[in-house]
């Protein structure tokens, strides 16, 4: 199925574009040389999968701060024990019990806030507050926080020199499109350009316009770029496995 996208989303594709992250939902293709780049990897946003932190770590073996108040240890082990009694030969949860032990300790952390809100709520942070707390510069940033996003657009702009590269979902673009539109001109003038565009096609697009109701934008400070490519690309894999993932065209 094709999809349209107006023309400030034409941009020139990373020529060392690589997948990070499991198949399907949850990876996303990113510059190999913005993760070389790297000094810190931020994620905003995990769930109960880090398939993209332990891969880019693996590509650059780096300090990473996740945050995300949904995921704990004491969640994870009680969907594991509904998912066994479930079904007892269903061991994903029991090996996603471990995996988290195993990766969330040493330098890496995992802080248990949700990142878009100034409230006394403890559960919420600012994405100052999480600027604070990495106190670096060269940082790759993963942002994947459900519409949360938006509230800080301008936040990432102004710290923009401090982001090696970045991958962000954005949801909702119907209503959004001029703070996308803004938000990708802005670091374009300031060397963190958009690099790859995938659409998620477990959400619809729009009749009237074929517009992705949530894209995958990925920006690069560090990668080499192509004039010439084809969306999807051939390292992107539909986020919903069971449907055939959607042809990007820009528009003139």
């Amino acid at each position: 199925m094709k999809a349209y996208l107006p023309c400030f989303f034409s941009f020139k594709q990373a020529t060392d574009l690589v997948r990070i992250g499991r198949n399907n939902d949850g990876g996303y293709l990113i510059s190999l040389s913005d993760i070389k780049k790297s000094n810190l990897l931020i994620g905003l946003g995990i769930g109960d999968d880090w398939s993209f932190e332990s891969d880019f770590v693996k590509y650059n073996d780096i300090k990473f701060i996740a945050y995300d108040a949904s995921l704990n240890f004491r969640f994870l082990l009680k969907r594991m024990i509904i998912e066994t009694i479930k079904n007892p030969l269903n061991f994903n949860y029991i090996k996603k019990l471990f995996s988290y032990k195993k990766f969330f300790r040493g330098k890496h952390k995992h802080i248990k806030k949700f990142v878009g809100l100034n409230t006394s709520n403890g559960m919420y942070c600012t994405f100052l507050e999480v600027l604070n707390e990495a106190n670096n510069k060269n940082f790759f940033l993963k942002i994947d926080i459900e519409g949360y996003e938006y509230r800080f657009l301008d936040d990432i702009v102004a710290n923009e020199e401090k982001i090696t590269g970045m991958v962000i979902e954005m949801h909702d673009c119907d209503i959004h499109l001029n703070e996308i539109e803004r938000f990708i001109k802005n670091l374009n003038k300031r060397s963190l350009y958009l690099a790859h565009i995938h659409a998620n096609n477990f959400s619809p697009i729009r009749l009237n316009d074929g517009l992705p109701l949530v894209m995958e934008l990925s920006f690069s400070r560090h990668a080499k770029f192509s004039n010439s490519f084809t969306l999807p690309h051939k390292l992107d894999m539909a986020n919903d496995k069971n449907s055939t993932d959607y042809e990007l065209l820009i528009r003139d």
